[in-house]
């Protein structure tokens, strides 16, 4: 697996249609808003165009709400349309599960990355007692058992002389299983990576496809009620927006950190890759001084 590849998962081409979404979300708001604004100069006040009674029942609680009322999120999650609301929800899910994932992650890299060193330190030191016991609980421990396995095979089959040839497929099969090892550590690693690579890559997309749901029942409403006014459009884009806004909150968090935990595997992988040298010299050595 390489481990190197992961990042391009959120490549250039994905960067630049979430930049063109939100470009165009804004400017579907920007001519809303310019309508609006023109045909509320151009006509007499809300309160004498619509009158209180003759608003339908299901209009949004901003339109409804007192001259100076703030209604905030939680208003506008409520009056939203359920296509609406069922987006939000799944983004709010989307969130919930990477910061989930973030907080699984940090307590694994951190115990891999703890297990490894003190390994490390027992290979270095030469502690051939605890090097077994410790072996199987980290990643180097795990791929110096297998190249241990590979060198006890080598030398119950062996003469009394190996030669030069010998000993290179020796270090060559001791290299391959240590590789195998690793690999299957890293992807273990690597668990739940793509899930914040398909919420970094698609929310933003989800909360668009709210927003213009949203948009498209605030110009039914409009139609509706036979008025651009404000006071008419303004629940529904606010409602809408919420979506998109919700999109990029479920976004934003899964890109950094899955570059984050791209970062530390990749890490990981050169930290493996130079304990496998170090093993494979360290037996070379030995193979050396036993001739």
């Amino acid at each position: 697996m390489k481990i190197d590849t992961l990042p391009s998962r959120l490549g250039r081409w994905q960067t630049v249609l979430r930049l063109l979404s939100l470009l165009a979300v804004l400017a579907v708001g920007a001519l809303v808003g310019g309508l609006v604004l023109a045909q509320a100069e151009a006509e007499p006040p809300v309160e004498q165009q619509i009158p209180a009674q003759q608003l339908p029942a299901d209009s949004s609680v901003l339109m409804s709400a007192p001259v100076g009322e703030r209604f905030g999120v939680r208003e506008m999650f409520i009056q939203a349309d359920l296509v609406v609301k069922s987006v939000m929800i799944f983004l709010l899910f989307c969130s919930l599960l990477t910061w989930a994932i973030l907080f699984d992650k940090l307590l694994t890299f951190a115990g891999a990355r703890r297990r490894n060193n003190q390994f490390l330190h027992l290979f270095r030191t030469g502690d051939a007692a605890q090097l077994d016991e410790q072996a199987s609980r980290s990643a180097i421990g795990r791929m110096w058992l297998a190249a241990q396995a590979e060198l006890r095979h080598f030398g119950q089959h062996r003469g009394s002389q190996a030669s030069a040839d010998q000993i290179n497929r020796l270090l060559q099969r001791m290299a391959l299983t240590a590789s195998i090892v690793q690999e299957r550590d890293l992807a273990r690693l690597g668990g739940m990576m793509g899930v914040l690579a398909t919420i970094g890559a698609t929310a933003p997309f989800i909360g668009l496809f709210g927003t213009v749901w949203g948009i498209l029942n605030s110009f039914a409403g409009i139609a509706t009620m036979k008025s651009a006014s404000l006071a008419v459009v303004a629940p529904g884009i606010a409602e809408a927006l919420l979506a998109t806004a919700l999109g990029l909150f479920a976004a934003i968090p899964a890109v950094m950190i899955f570059n984050k935990f791209a970062r530390d595997i990749n890490g990981f992988v050169g930290a493996l890759d130079n304990f496998s040298a170090e093993l494979l010299a360290s037996v070379s050595r030995q193979l050396d001084e036993a001739q």
